[in-house]
């Protein structure tokens, strides 16, 4: 496995879905484990990806793991029906639309150097749950579903958004599946090469 060093690991926990959503997905890989399983893992998460643990400006209480679960599950779901085309389950729309709803607020205009200025709030600033359902609304809207990946390893359960120009990614990461997979063929080359 990947190293907390490599950049698409940060301690120890995948971050190389290109998006914050999918990162939240991928929370607990079959290989690793719940990283979201105890109140400690929620917060190593959430640091891991920049996100504040208590409540945002609207006064959103931290989230339970209840919640977090349930978020995480249908955002998997979502990633398949977005994969495949297919229409997604209305409870976990609802799901998303209830934290969109929490975690809005409206724009703010403040003067600033002698201008008008419309502010909005950052994702950091918000609840987490309600940034991550805002991630996931943004990316429906503006980004192109058919580059939604599952890993190619057949033993990897991590998903990703293909931002590679030609759109071939294959690998959830190159250090860690990519590189096994190079390892492994090169020693079924090498074997025949013996056999022969």
């Amino acid at each position: 496995m990947a190293t907390a060093q490599d950049s698409d690991f940060r301690d120890g926990m995948p971050f190389l879905g290109s998006r914050l959503w999918i990162d939240f997905a991928n929370s607990a890989p079959v290989a690793l484990g719940d990283f979201l399983a105890t109140p400690e893992g929620w917060a190593n998460w959430l640091a891991a990806a920049g996100l504040k643990a208590g409540a945002g400006r609207k006064g959103v209480a931290a989230a339970n793991l209840a919640d977090v679960h349930a978020l995480r599950a249908a955002l998997q779901r979502l990633f398949d029906a977005l994969q495949s085309g297919s229409r997604p389950a209305a409870s976990d729309l609802d799901l998303i639309n209830r934290y969109l709803v929490a975690g809005a607020t409206p724009p703010q205009l403040s003067w600033r150097d002698g201008k008008l200025l419309v502010e909005q709030q950052e994702a950091g600033d918000m609840d987490p749950l309600a940034a991550i359902a805002t991630d996931f609304a943004d990316f429906a809207t503006l980004y192109e579903t058919a580059r939604l990946r599952h890993c190619a390893n057949p033993e990897c359960s991590l998903i990703f958004y293909d931002t590679a120009r030609n759109g071939t990614r294959r690998w959830c990461s190159m250090s860690a599946c990519g590189n096994r997979h190079k390892v492994r063929s090169h020693r079924m080359r090498a074997a025949k090469l013996e056999c022969s």
